[in-house]
């Protein structure tokens, strides 16, 4: 890895909040030694510490100029072709599409400031990469139409208003009017208009 690398860890709360939901679980199973309907609060609190501490185990990721890893796997930047995120702010789950047809998930649970940096890094970084449909050159440009110059933009994504195949329509209307000069085969004359 390169000797510039931004490293995202788990945050911390994910783990303290296991242990918590673990003093649940205890104290449910002594209430269920008494009343056997508070096996079920127990299961339930067994049930979230072990999502909790799998979260707070998640491996951490490194940022660098070109590749990321997830833990021990790494991902060059030019691989990147689709990033998807969910709508969870925290854990941001991303689902990222690689070239021949490869997939890599990247769960972060971290704090909210973290993901936001995490989510500017993996949109400057993945030139090659659309990230929820926009692409790379379509964000940054309406980032710097809508004049934001921050290092760490807001989360809102641009309206795509064309699909792909319409913007393609569109530069082939445009060309053939630079080429012909008009875009109706027909030619007016203006005395056609004055007979009228």
């Amino acid at each position: 890895m390169e000797p510039s690398v931004e490293i995202f860890l788990p945050s911390r709360l994910y783990s303290r909040v296991g242990w918590a939901a673990l003093a649940g679980v205890l104290i449910s199973v002594l209430c269920g030694l008494r009343t056997p309907l508070a096996y079920i609060p127990a299961f339930l609190c067994a049930l979230t510490a072990a999502v909790l501490f799998w979260l707070a185990a998640r491996p951490p990721i490194r940022i660098g100029d070109t590749q990321f890893n997830i833990g021990e796997r790494s991902v060059a930047w030019r691989e990147v072709r689709e990033i998807n995120s969910s709508r969870f702010l925290s854990p941001l789950i991303l689902k990222i599409r690689l070239t021949n047809a490869r997939h890599a998930t990247l769960v972060y649970p971290g704090e909210p400031e973290s993901i936001e940096q995490l989510l500017f890094q993996l949109r400057k970084n993945s030139h090659l990469a659309s990230f929820d449909g926009v692409a790379h050159r379509d964000y940054w440009t309406w980032l710097s139409l809508n004049g934001s110059q921050t290092e760490n933009p807001v989360l809102d994504q641009p309206v795509r208003m064309l699909s792909q195949d319409e913007e393609d329509e569109i530069e082939r209307l445009y060309q053939k009017l630079k080429t012909v000069g008009r875009l109706d085969s027909r030619i007016e004359s203006p005395n056609a208009a004055d007979e009228e």
